[in-house]
Order: C-alpha cells, then structure tokens, then sequence
C-alpha cells in the first residue's frame, strides 16, 4: 500500500511539473533561510556553553552613580580578585585578564600581528581550553611562557613544531611557547590568539601593579563552589569596595552568569534590560515566519489544483477508498514534496551560508556530522509536510463522489474564503517586513546624517607602538615635509570611539557628590584639534611653545555646561591628580554612541598616555600616493611593525553595524517573503480561474471585453492586498514605534513610509495575477461550455 502511495505521489508530481517546482522551490527556499536562522539562534544561545564549569562561572560587574542614573560596567580594580579569593570561602578561585587587543609576534624575521589576552593562571582552572600541546598545569610554569591557538602556530611557525620556540613580542621581550590549543569556538566570548600570563603583563606594564582601587580597568572572574547560591553571595560582595576604598564607596559590585553575558549585557539604571536576546527571538520569529507562509503557499498551490483531482478523488472512493486512505495518499504527497525541498534546501544552505556567515561576521556552518541536528532537521521537515499537506489532504478527501463525478463541487466557496485568510496572512507578514526595512534605513540615514563634529573625510589613524612611542614628532615633521599629510596628532585612543573615563574631578561651584559622576576623557599631544578638525568655540588648543600646557586641558560644550561655567576659560578642573587650567572650548563631537546625546568630555594634555596617532591626509595629494611615502617613513622609524591604519570615517560607520545588519536581513527577508507570497497569490489566482471558468466563458459570449475580464478577477485580489496591508501596518506601526524609541535620537514614522508600502503591494499583486487573470479572459469558451 505504501509503495501505491508513492508511486501515485511520484507521478503526480512528474505530471504537473511546473506546479511541482514551484512547491518545491518555494518550501525549499522558505526551508533553507528558516533552518540558516535557526543555525544563527541555536550558535547564540549556546555562546560560551562549550565550558565544562560554565554554571559555575561568573563576571564580576560593579553599578555605579552617573550624571543622570546608575551606570552598569564590568571593569574591575586589579586587587579585586585576590580579595575575593581571601575573604569568601565560597569562592574556589578567581581570575583576571584585561582587554584582547592587537600585538606583534616576531619569529625569524617573519612579523606577525595576534590578538592577544593576559590572565592569571587560574584562568586555566576556570574556563575550557582545549590543549594540542602541552598542559594547564605546566602552561604558565615560567612567567614568560605563552599559549598559542593552532591557527597561529600555523600562521608564525609553519609545520614547524612549535614548542619551546622563542618568539620576540612587540620587538622587546622574548617569550616561549609552552602550549598550543585548539582554536576557540566561534560562540566564544574570547577571541584571542595568544595569551600570556598576568605576571608577564605585570612585568611589562609596570603600571599596573601600582593602580589602586580607583582605576577599574581590568576584568574579574570568579568560579564559585558547587551548590553555592550565587545570588546569596553577590548581596555579600555588594559593599566590597567601600571596605577598601572609601572614595568609591557607591561603587556596588555584583555577580553576573559569564554565560549569559553575551546575550544579556545591557543594563539600564542597574538593571538588566537584556541585549543581543533581542536579535536572537527576532530571528526566530522570522524563521518561524517565513516557514510558516511557506507552508500556506504550499497549500494554496495545492488546492489550487483540487479542480483537476476531484474525479480521481470521487472514483477512489467509488471503488472503496475509504477518507482516511484517501487522506494518508495526500499526505504521504505532502511529506514527499516536503523531503525533496528539504533536500533543495540543504544545497540552497550551501550556497547562502558563506554570505549570510559575510553579512552576520560569524562562521557558521551546516552540522552534517550532528545526528542531532539530523533528528531535528528530519523532524520540521515532516511537521512541515504534515502541516502543509494536513488542508489539502482535508480538503480534497471530503468531495462527494456523485457531485464530483457530475461536475458539480459545492465546496468552492469555503475553501476560496479560507485560502483568501490564508493569503492575507502572508501579507501581512510581508507588509510587516516592508515597512520594518524602510523604518530601519530611514533611522540609520538620520543617524548617519548628524553632525559628527569633526572632519572625518581623509583622516587616517593607526596604533603608537614600537619606536614609533618615541619618535612620533621624528615621524610626523618627515610626513608633513613629505607632503603626504598636513597633521597630525597622538592621542589616548580613538576618536571614532570612546576609550575611558574618569572620576574624582573637581571644579569652581561643584555640588557634594559630582565628584563622583565618571566623565569621559581623551589624552593628546599638540595639533590635536587641527588635525581632527575640531571647532574651537573659546580659547585654544595646547601650544608646543607654551611650556604652561602640561597642566591644562580643554572641555567640550557638554562638560561645560555639567560644570555650570558660565566663563570656563582659565577655571581650575582637578583632573587626574592634576590642578589644570582650561584652555579652551570645543564644539561637541560625537564620540560615544551616534544614537545619545553627546556626553561630557575632558580633554587633557599627556603624552605619555598616546596609543594611537591621528593623521590628516593631503586632499591635494592622491590617497593611495599619501599612504605610500607614510608607509615608507613609518618603516624608516619603526621598521619591525607592519603599516596598519584605519580610515576613521569607516571605523565610525561600524558604529551602525548592528542597525545595518537588521536592515540587510529584513531587506533579504522582505524580498524573500514576497516572492513567497506571491507564489501563494499565483496559486489562488490559479484557484479562482479554475472555478471562474464557466462564469468567464458566458460573460465573454455576452460580449465583455478581455480588459473587464481582467479587472473582474484582479479586483478580488486587491482586497485582500489592502486588508494586509491595515493588518499589517498597524502591527507595524506599533512595534516600530517601540523599536525607535530606543535611541534618543530617533526618524519619525512618515507617512510615505506607508505609501510606499502599498504601492509596492498592489504592484507586486497585479504583476503576479495578471498572468493567470488575462489567460482566462483569453481561452475559449466553447472549451468551458461544450458540456453545458
């Protein structure tokens, strides 16, 4: 029997082959992006899981008072994790490392650039680190050992064992390799290539063996015992702080799950207000989504053809057929079409798996040798058969045999209203999607378009390391004479993005407490606002002929007005021990997020604190020409590190990395979801010219035009089309509305927004009926008629 059901369900689908490859192809395509989605969600929710204690692990995070709130961060003290391990016996071991960033690894000649973390080696015992070479327990045996990831063993040393090779780090200090691991997943938290022992980092960066409790600039993990209740023991740690430094005693700590970090990291005044979570049920609703309308132009396009299979429906239950046999065949056809666009899908999953991996920056791949993702993958496929085929194998099953096999089928109308729902559903979602798409380019345009503050067009920075730290002012007097730039200037960090701030800054008239509220600070040399392009609205910039200038700073407009100077020129700022005289005022530029108001900034004067040099280019000269005599002057000065720059334009557009990504997606979704969509359409167009036949042939024997014919059956579709689109547009305006006010600065809610959004719908309707609705007005009607 099961073996009839297929060979039926085989030749119906050679049969009607067109039918057959657009079912196919459209819950193949649904199917391919729905299961990419979930691979996304599945990769997100099990970030960081890979770690065998990870239930036990947790990030040390503190709250602290800000201008307008609680401020939420995880940058810790340096002394806090030895605390924590000598005062709570609950604790069995804590951890600290500092930011990843970029340094340079040296082996015979050969200089490569790694990402590179310091830890203690504790961290060894708390997080999973699979180990090629070597062992945790030797790792860190010799304070200038390092650990390696395959990728860059394979990178440096070749197929060279590397083991016990000793590698020159950032052109000083000798360290050996004492390990080699696996590279860390892709849902890892940590990304670094190489990573060194605390001591080391210690060793270095003497610096940091002498901060004391007020500079928060490093992280904190801890691994609490088995059965601990973490939360009991967060409450005891929450005053910790005050016990050892008064002066940051409304600094509260707390103890965060290090697992759920990556989809939980936002916090608004002290309380978590979720994250990248967001994005992840975002994606699931949209894999669900897409599926589901999936489903729906399956069924339309099935019963689209039940006029053609009533009579072989009415001679099976002629002969016997029971409804129940009847409904198994439809359904084995269903789940047959299903398994083979299942089968399109994975070679479609093939071919968009490295753009999607592209757009999203992950590496995500197929889980062929999975059998649980098999199991999984299996199973939608057969709901997916048996919810799409369960209408239809209904439908068609229920014909009565004697009307059928006279021609006549009373059920036309139930099923044309239920196939109308079916097909408002679908665009609703696409109107959703329509309108989301718009929305999010005209946010991130309106963003886009804010004024910055300084001249981003030709500025170029790059890291001040090497002995580039002390022969910068070599280096920028042989680049200006060079005519490849016409300044430039070293600074803290990067003016594209915000890189610390600072506290216990006093000023003439401040009130108790605001010696407490962090403000954001840069550190820089001279030319600093002529090379950036700042406006200067009072005062000046710091002269190099001015020996004064050690102990000055400048403001922006919104430290200024936090300050409450009404003339801040030559006022006293306590910053940074320092007793500092303001220079000058600049115009407010956008430093931290593009989508909040511009917080306050100072901007001190200190060399020693340069990590990055600002350049403006020559707009005289050719770009390409400017970035060759800079790189031959930079190897004159730093020969044994590589020329890498950044354009700050492109740096600052990664700030609207996430909105672009949303946009790109939902633009990619939207197409998606209305080719779908109107496969769905073409399927009830075909459905209502097959019941419309014989109504057409008469109106076109009494004389009505093809143009009439053609509106007759369009018209009904419109409706539909304009009953999404109130659904759908409401839904819309709603969520939107949500979404925007998110971001302080914000596009609002147009209505061509909405215009264009039915425009696109009725467009898209009338091209895809048309076809089915003139070639009915066109056929002949004694076909339809020769019976009657």
């Amino acid at each position: 029997m099961l073996r009839n059901y297929f060979k039926i369900a085989w030749r119906s689908l050679v049969k009607n082959k067109l039918y057959s490859a657009i079912n196919i192809g459209g819950l193949g395509a649904g199917m391919a992006v729905s299961f990419i989605l979930l691979i996304y969600v599945y990769n997100e929710v099990t970030f960081d899981s890979f770690h065998e204690k990870k239930d036990r692990i947790y990030k040390v995070m503190k709250n602290q008072p800000i201008d307008n709130g609680i401020g939420t961060g995880d940058a810790t003290p340096v002394q806090l994790a030895g605390v924590l391990q000598k005062d709570y016996p609950e604790i069995e071991t804590t951890a600290r490392t500092n930011w990843a960033y970029d340094q340079l690894f040296n082996y015979n000649n050969k200089p490569l650039k790694f990402n590179v973390m310091s830890a203690d080696a504790s961290y060894l015992d708390i997080f999973t680190l699979n180990f090629v070479k070597g062992n945790k327990r030797d790792a860190f045996k010799d304070i200038s050992s390092v650990i390696m990831t395959e990728s860059a063993v394979k990178a440096l040393f070749g197929d060279k064992d590397p083991m016990g090779q000793t590698v020159k780090l950032n052109g000083t200090q000798l360290v050996k390799v004492s390990a080699v691991i696996k590279d860390l997943p892709q849902n890892s938290t940590f990304r670094f290539k190489a990573l060194i022992s605390w001591k080391l980092f210690e060793n270095t960066q003497p610096w940091v063996k002498n901060s004391g409790w007020g500079n928060y600039s490093f992280m904190t993990y801890v691994l609490v015992k088995p059965g601990v209740d973490a939360d009991a023991l967060s409450g005891k740690i929450k005053n910790l702080v005050a016990r050892y430094n008064a002066d940051n005693k409304e600094n509260k700590l707390f103890l965060f799950p290090f697992t759920s970090w990556h989809l939980h990291s936002d916090f608004k005044n002290g309380v978590n207000t979720g994250g990248s979570i967001e994005y992840v049920r975002l994606f699931l609703l949209l894999a669900i989504g897409i599926l589901l309308i999936a489903c729906i132009n399956f069924m339309n396009l099935s019963t689209a053809r039940s006029e053609r299979r009533s009579r072989e429906v009415g001679i099976r239950k002629v002969v016997g057929a029971r409804r129940a046999a009847i409904i198994q065949q439809f359904l084995g056809e269903s789940i047959l079409t299903a398994f083979l666009a299942f089968v399109f899908a994975l070679l479609l999953m093939s071919a968009l798996l490295p753009s999607f991996n592209e757009l999203i920056g992950r590496q995500l791949t197929i889980p062929y040798t999975n059998y649980w993702a098999w199991i999984a993958a299996i199973a939608v496929t057969l709901v997916t058969g048996l919810l799409a085929g369960s209408y239809p194998a209904l439908f068609l099953s229920s014909f009565k045999p004697v009307k059928v096999l006279k021609g006549v089928n009373s059920t036309g109308k139930t099923i044309w209203h239920t196939r109308q729902i079916l097909v408002i559903t679908q665009f609703v979602f696409a109107t959703c999607l329509i309108i989301s798409s718009i929305l999010i380019y005209k946010q991130i345009s309106f963003i886009k378009n804010r004024p910055v503050g300084y001249l981003q067009q030709g500025l170029v920075e790059f890291d001040l390391e090497g002995n580039m730290i002390k022969q910068f002012d070599n280096f920028r007097r042989d680049a200006i004479s060079s005519g490849a730039i016409t300044d430039a200037a070293a600074t803290s960090g990067s003016i594209a993005h915000t890189n610390g701030n600072t506290w216990g800054v006093t000023w003439p008239g401040q009130l108790a407490g605001e010696d407490k509220i962090p403000i954001d600070q840069i550190a820089v040399s001279y030319h600093f606002t002529s090379t950036f392009g700042l406006h200067v609205l009072q005062g000046r910039d710091f002269d190099e002929s001015r020996t004064g200038d050690t102990s000055t700073l400048m403001l922006n407009e919104a430290a200024v007005k936090m300050m409450r100077l009404k003339q801040p020129l030559g006022q006293i700022v306590k910053w940074q021990g320092k007793q500092c005289t303001v220079i000058g005022v600049v115009k407010n530029f956008v430093w931290a997020s593009p989508y909040e108001p511009v917080k306050p900034v100072i901007i001190g004067f200190d060399k020693s604190w340069a990590g990055q040099v600002g350049m403006r280019l020559n707009p005289k000269a050719p770009v390409s020409q400017s970035l060759a005599k800079l790189e031959a002057i930079y190897k004159k000065y730093n020969p044994e590190y590589p020329f890498q720059y950044k354009f700050v334009d492109e740096s600052f557009n990664g700030k609207f990395q996430t909105e672009k990504l949303l946009g790109t997606l939902s633009t990619s979704f939207t197409i998606l979801a209305i080719v779908i969509s109107c496969l769905g359409l073409f399927g009830l167009a075909s459905f209502a010219a097959e019941q419309r036949k014989k109504e057409i042939s008469i109106r076109k024997v009494l004389g009505a035009s093809i143009s009439h014919l053609w509106f007759s059956l369009s018209k009904e579709f419109l409706q539909l089309v304009i009953i999404s689109f109130v659904i759908g547009s409401a839904i819309s305006w709603y969520y939107m509305n949500r979404w925007l006010a998110h971001y302080t600065y914000r596009t609002d809610v147009s209505w061509w927004v909405f215009i264009a959004t039915i425009s696109i719908s009725i467009v898209v309707c009338m091209l895809t009926v048309s076809w089915q609705a003139i070639k009915a007005a066109l056929s002949n009607p004694v076909k339809s008629l020769k019976n009657e």
